[in-house]
């Protein structure tokens, strides 16, 4: 499984120098992405004044770097990392997390539809180091410097599943910069936890978070300024697309919706009928035909209390 360090000891433009043996791959994804804004000159209009007012210079520095291994501006990259935010009507999800009576397994599949399973062929597991030591891990594509899927190491794990809620967007950080920020500077469940729930966010999410025990697993449901925090008396929790706590003012016939309620309730069968003991087993529910879907391109699952992490691209399973 392809895997890729990043040396947050180098100065951000410097981090990404990696991404020089996936030029061509960068290139690519960032061109899908740059393709789905084509006809919002509103976006590419405000991004700069955005950028200056919200983009913490560390992560401007590092998409500095990540310009100067493609072909696209710094505004364009900025743009395709916001992509959750600005278009996550094209994202789906299913994820759960069970303690097995020895350690917390995470699992999700990251559904996201795209054309010639460009996501899946080009998934990339980054592990972001000091002193030769892993910080956290993430799981994403060369070019995109956010976290929609990451762990930190004998202490927490955090996924983001899209939802759609009637609250106005804010003029906020991006959801992808806040996790990542989260696996970098939380050192236990409860700092993670809290910083989910009090951080403005430009969009709604459903952020799974777990711990390393039975008890540290959790569903935050997030609109820009709201949250309500699930919990479970099972030895497992799950999540999918839709507002189980929050009060939720979306439109009926949400795309994302649209499938959810169902995936939600076959994966609770199959974890009430029998826990899984290993990843092998958690890979089985997320391969279930009621829960993948058509658009999965990732699955995984993080063994959080050694930060082992299972990856299954999809393309290859087809």
């Amino acid at each position: 499984m392809n895997q890729c360090v990043v040396n947050l000891d180098l100065p951000p433009e410097k981090r990404w120098q990696l991404l020089k043996a996936y030029k061509k791959e960068v290139n690519e994804l960032l061109e899908y992405y740059i393709n789905d804004f084509a006809e919002a000159d509103l976006i590419f209009d405000a991004i700069h004044e955005y950028k200056e007012l919200l983009i913490p210079n560390e992560y401007l520095r590092e998409i500095n770097g990540v310009a100067a291994v493609s072909d696209f501006s710094t505004n364009e990259i900025l743009i395709a990392n916001l992509y959750y935010d600005l278009l996550k009507f094209y994202l789906g999800c299913t994820a759960f997390a069970i303690h097995n009576g020895i350690e917390m397994l995470h699992s999700r599949n990251l559904d996201w539809h795209t054309e010639n399973d460009l996501l899946s062929k080009n998934s990339l597991i980054f592990d972001f180091q000091k002193k030769g030591k892993t910080i956290y891990k993430s799981i994403g594509w060369p070019g995109f410097i956010g976290v929609l899927s990451g762990t930190k190491p004998e202490k927490f794990s955090l996924t983001l599943n899209a939802v759609s809620s009637g609250d106005s967007a804010e003029i906020a950080m991006p959801i992808s910069f806040l996790l990542r920020d989260v696996l970098c500077n939380s050192n236990s469940f409860e700092e993670a936890k809290l910083e989910i729930e009090k951080t403005t966010i430009m969009s709604d999410c459903l952020i799974l978070l777990s711990g390393i025990k039975n008890e540290e697993k959790v569903v935050i449901e997030r609109t820009p300024k709201r949250f309500k925090t699930r919990t479970s008396n099972e030895d497992y929790i799950i999540v999918t697309n839709d507002y189980k706590l929050l009060q939720n003012q979306t439109m009926e016939g949400n795309i994302l919706q649209e499938s959810s309620c169902g995936r939600y309730d076959n994966a609770q069968e199959l974890l009430s009928n029998q826990l899984p003991k290993n990843d092998q087993e958690c890979m089985e529910i997320l391969q279930n035909e009621n829960i993948m879907m058509g658009i999965t391109v990732q699955q995984m699952v993080f063994h959080n209390n050694s930060g082992k992490i299972k990856l299954i691209k999809t393309y290859e399973t087809r």
